[in-house]
């Protein structure tokens, strides 16, 4: 028998509305009916579960193009590797119930700072490896590789490309985290560095040898971002702090633009048609750590149209909330900043990422414990992930 079950007496956020008092209809796997209470017709003859909200908010599951989790839960601290399987499985249950339906696990390539930082026995190839074998089987959500490329990585080009071709990656973005330019300034690089216990001559030692190493540019660039974009990945350039950036990603075919460093880069991406995504660790705390952009301050401006997790994957649902609570965003559109968006800028929106008659039933029941929006209950395809049926009161928690 064909799963079907109808979810009533919720606030249903469509991407138009919220239906107050409503209820949405499921068959299979997809969104069949949406609407009002009053005007349900149950049908007695139809083996179907009636699943009662009482009054919680109904939204589409969190769609992430962008969270460095995944690298963290495989190693938590230097050296520290857990099995990457044992780390995919338990991240993708964390995941699950900060209400995400659809992650593109960021993991980089290329990135020697990170690689060395990390000081993990597992190779790129590893990791890469595992994950996508671990995504291909059983999950619980849908889980895509998003491949984070550093352009001063110029060993690992050949393996990007390997991986693409593999059909490994859902999507592609370009970093540089050379100083001097993007997040770090020269300024905050030596002060970072001093701070770190470096003398002013090693500090600027190390920009110096950072500023000169080569990287991937001219035709190898336009040739990477050509075969992503003829597979049908999408491509992001990311921390753009000028004009001048977003023109030459743009000329190349990019249409995403992550983590802009200041207001007029935003705005200029936006006017440029591309999905500028901002991090939703910025709108929680209030701010950026490095001094940048602030991304409560762009969405509101208009300019940053899509939330990420980036470091912490929690951020997203509570940013939403934030901004409908304290910043005057309507739910409707801060609920967009983390579904119906990021599915454009991916182009999964004909799937998935809002509630409506013939997309995928990625659903999500939120409720509101000290006006903190917790998850309840998740549905991924119409398959029920996540449910916590009750929450215990104080008295009930003492012996």
């Amino acid at each position: 028998m064909e799963n079907c079950f109808t979810i009533a007496n919720g606030k249903i956020v469509t991407p138009t509305q919220i239906i107050e008092n409503g209820y949405i209809s499921v068959v299979g796997k997809n969104i069949v009916d949406i609407g009002k209470m009053e005007d349900y017709d149950y049908d007695p003859n139809l083996e179907e579960d009636i699943i009662d909200a009482h009054g919680q908010y109904i939204l589409p599951g969190i769609i992430d193009i962008h969270t460095d989790a995944l690298e963290a839960e495989i190693i938590p601290r230097p050296g520290a590797d857990m099995p990457i399987n044992v780390a995919f499985r338990e991240l993708e249950r964390k995941m699950n119930g900060c209400g995400f339906t659809t992650v593109y696990h960021s993991l980089h390539l290329g990135y020697k700072t990170a690689e060395y930082g990390s000081r993990s026995k597992y190779s790129r190839q590893q990791v890469y490896d595992t994950i996508f074998k671990a995504i291909s089987g059983d999950t619980l959500i849908n889980n895509k590789i998003h491949l984070r490329f550093e352009i001063t990585g110029v060993d690992a080009y050949d393996q990007c490309i390997d991986f693409i071709n593999k059909g490994y990656i859902q999507m592609l973005s370009v970093m540089d985290h050379t100083p001097g330019q993007g997040q770090y300034t020269k300024e905050v690089f030596m002060e970072v560095s001093i701070k770190n216990g470096k003398t002013e001559e090693q500090a600027l030692q190390d920009f110096e040898e950072k500023t000169s190493r080569p990287n991937i540019k001219g035709d190898k660039m336009n040739q990477l971002i050509q075969l992503a974009l003829q597979k049908g990945i999408s491509v992001a350039s990311h921390d753009d702090d000028t004009i001048e950036k977003i023109d030459e990603m743009s000329a190349l075919g990019v249409s995403i633009c992550e983590f802009p460093i200041n207001m007029e880069t935003a705005a200029y991406a936006k006017e440029n048609n591309m999905h500028v995504v901002g991090g939703a660790s910025n709108v929680l705390r209030g701010g950026s750590l490095t001094g940048n952009l602030n991304i409560k301050d762009a969405i509101l401006n208009g300019y940053v149209t899509s939330l990420c997790s980036d470091y912490y994957p929690p951020a997203i649902l509570h940013s939403i909330f934030k901004l409908y609570f304290e910043h005057d965003l309507t739910l409707v559109d801060s609920v967009k900043l983390a579904t119906l968006h990021p599915a454009l800028a991916v182009g999964i929106d004909k799937f998935t990422g809002s509630l409506e008659i013939g997309k995928n039933a990625d659903i999500i029941f939120v409720k509101l414990i000290d006006n903190i929006p917790t998850v309840t209950k998740s549905f991924v395809k119409g398959r029920k992930t996540l449910e916590i049926p009750h929450y215990i009161s104080y008295n009930e928690n003492t012996y």
